[in-house]
């Protein structure tokens, strides 16, 4: 049962950097780098969001309208990094300073036994945005988007925090706006 309420609360709650968490690390050449902060470092921002759009009822899945967090990123060329302490999570931008981010987990809940479908919940994540060309601010979107992978059945799985049903797929999104706040 404790794995149970970890894989939900992985999948659902929307953490401080809730990106971060379940993005594939990209299979780019680091040469002799750390592996945790590859490429140039930019900086790190100071960034708040705010919710901006909610299919999902943020109530349910514990997401909170606004929130702060500091963010560190570091490129290479055509390359940005999402630096987590965990991993580097890696991303485009061009050289207008435009930026994006795009990652997917799934979590299985239940196995399928004979006619009984199994259960596999899917987060998609998605972060854009732009950096000043001073690279000193940052703005973008942020979005959580929540669904039921093809061929399971999720029904009594999709709760959310106060056991409301959730209606899916649903999604939340976020404004971001952020300043460096260190070199």
């Amino acid at each position: 049962m404790r794995a149970f309420t970890r894989a939900l609360s992985l999948l659902f709650f929307v953490p401080s950097l809730g990106l971060l968490g379940c993005m594939q690390v990209g299979d780019q050449e680091l040469d002799d780098q750390d592996p945790h902060e590859p490429g140039d470092a930019i900086g790190s921002f100071a960034v708040v969001g705010k919710l901006k759009d909610d299919s999902c009822g943020a109530d349910n899945l514990s997401a909170p309208a606004k929130w702060s967090f500091n963010l560190k990123l570091s490129r290479k060329g055509s390359t940005l990094y999402w630096l987590n302490g965990r991993e580097a999570i890696t991303g485009e931008i061009d050289k207008s300073g435009r930026f994006a981010f795009e990652t997917r987990i799934e979590v299985p809940l239940s196995q399928t036994r004979g006619a009984v479908k199994g259960c596999v919940m899917v987060r998609s994540d998605a972060a854009a945005g732009k950096l000043t060309s001073s690279e000193e601010e940052l703005s973008g979107e942020l979005s959580y988007a929540y669904s039921v992978a093809t061929g399971s059945d999720c029904t009594e799985y999709a709760l959310g925090a106060e056991g409301q049903p959730l209606t899916l797929p649903c999604a939340l999104s976020y404004s971001l706006s952020g300043v460096r706040s260190e070199q």
